[in-house]
């Protein structure tokens, strides 16, 4: 016991004269001057000068917290606020930009507020529009059904069932709804065409892949059931905007894969209800504005001072992945592409030189990859003066109407022109000098 308590106590007396400041002082002083001449055959020059020059800012700094300690603290704060403050510059810049886009939108849609009111009126008290009808287990898969007159014909037997437009709206795949289809959905209605309009998850209640999930259900609902409301199944047409364009070229490239692959999805995972129906029952597809390469558009995005890294989070870190035109340099479709492609729809791609959010070149890239790997039918449709919003907003108010342009020759055949010419004659829903301050103000 005597033993132990001597070792105890010269432990006791070595930790303590460790812990005196002129030993503590020594030892530092010997790190550092080792430091030092480790450094002079290893790292050179620049390297000693950090280190005497850490040593200065160190002495400087005791100095200061012995002699002036509030006033070397709070100048040490304002210093870490300072570098924090530099190196969060790219940040502030995003909230920067977020702000001025989201004030730029909200001038817009004010702007336009009255005329958007009497839509959403018509939508929620039209009752030919069947709101909310539920296609699936998940949230928000739901649809609407914009059903025509004609359409009613058919219900009772006493007249041909009537094209089908399943259109898929934009938002960013953050803000979307189906109810943006209503302006498209009324107006088709005046020419007896039926449109769904299908909804799917935003971010961040689900990522891009659960999105055309959600899509490829819609649609399995509306071949399944579209009979019963009046739609002809084999005279149907799929359209998207924006982000909407980007999920539903997604959805007809990955089915065009698993169709060729006699079921099995293209990543080898049994795809649940996707091989129940079939990219070549569509018509046509229209894609307008779309975002087809993700990775491309990323720089896009930090030149406007937008946040590029929200798209990572979209795609769960698979950008590639989730880009319609990597899809189209794939291994899945280098082994299959050739069978796909044949499977594949005609597909008209719109776009304007004016699009902000999304550039021209995206969709004129994408129709370039998709003749080279092996799609025949490909139209590319590229407008001079015209911006992201412009075919789905202010062309149809002031009755310049693209998309009519496009649908109704697809689904009506001949007689479409002349029912074209009739509603050129229409007056505008709006003045037509202030949608063309709103697209201005838009930062679309």
């Amino acid at each position: 016991q005597q033993q132990q308590q001597q070792q105890h106590t010269g432990l006791q007396v070595g930790l303590e004269h460790f812990q005196q400041p002129q030993v503590q002082q020594q030892l530092q002083h010997q790190q550092q001057h080792q430091q030092v001449v480790d450094l002079t055959g290893k790292e050179g020059f620049k390297e000693r000068v950090l280190v005497r020059s850490r040593r200065v800012h160190d002495a400087l700094e005791a100095w200061g917290y012995r002699n002036f300690p509030v006033i070397t603290d709070h100048f040490n704060l304002l210093v870490y606020a300072v570098g924090l403050g530099l190196q969060s510059v790219k940040w502030f810049r995003f909230g920067c930009v977020a702000v001025w886009l989201g004030l730029r939108l909200f001038i817009y849609a004010t702007m336009l507020l009255p005329v958007f009111v009497r839509i959403m009126l018509t939508y929620y008290h039209d009752p030919r529009i069947h709101r909310r009808i539920r296609y699936g287990p998940a949230e928000r898969e739901y649809l609407d059904i914009y059903v025509p007159k004609e359409a009613l014909a058919a219900q009772r037997g006493e007249g041909p069932k009537v094209p089908v437009v399943v259109a898929v709206m934009g938002g960013a795949f953050i803000i979307g709804h189906r109810g943006y289809n209503a302006q498209l959905g009324l107006r088709l209605m005046d020419f007896g065409i039926m449109t769904i309009g299908v909804d799917y998850r935003n971010f961040p209640r689900g990522i891009m892949p659960d999105m055309v999930e959600d899509i490829s259900r819609g649609v399995r609902w509306v071949f399944q059931n579209i009979e019963v409301y009046g739609g002809d199944p084999g005279n149907m047409m799929l359209i998207g905007q924006s982000a909407g364009a980007h999920l539903t070229a997604m959805l007809l490239l990955e089915h065009s894969l698993l169709e060729a692959a006699g079921g099995a999805a293209a990543n080898g995972k049994a795809g649940k209800h996707m091989d129940t129906w079939s990219v070549k029952s569509f018509k046509s597809y229209l894609g307008i504005s779309g975002p087809y390469d993700l990775v491309k558009l990323g720089p896009h995005l930090a030149s406007r001072g937008l946040y590029p890294r929200i798209m990572d989070h979209m795609s769960n870190g698979d950008l590639e992945g989730c880009s319609p035109e990597k899809v189209l340099e794939s291994k899945a479709w280098k082994e299959r592409g050739s069978k796909a492609a044949a499977l594949l729809p005609p597909i008209h791609l719109f776009h304007g030189y004016k699009d902000k959010a999304v550039p021209v070149w995206s969709s004129s890239d994408f129709a370039q990859k998709l003749k080279d790997a092996g799609v025949s039918d490909v139209t590319l449709d590229l407008q001079k003066e015209m911006t992201h919003t412009y075919p789905i907003i202010e062309g149809p108010l002031q009755r310049h109407e693209v998309q009519l342009e496009v649908i109704l020759p697809l689904l009506l055949g001949e007689s479409a022109t002349k029912r074209l010419e009739e509603a050129k004659s229409l007056p505008p829903l709006w003045p037509v000098r202030m949608l063309d301050v709103a697209s201005h103000v838009s930062p679309f």
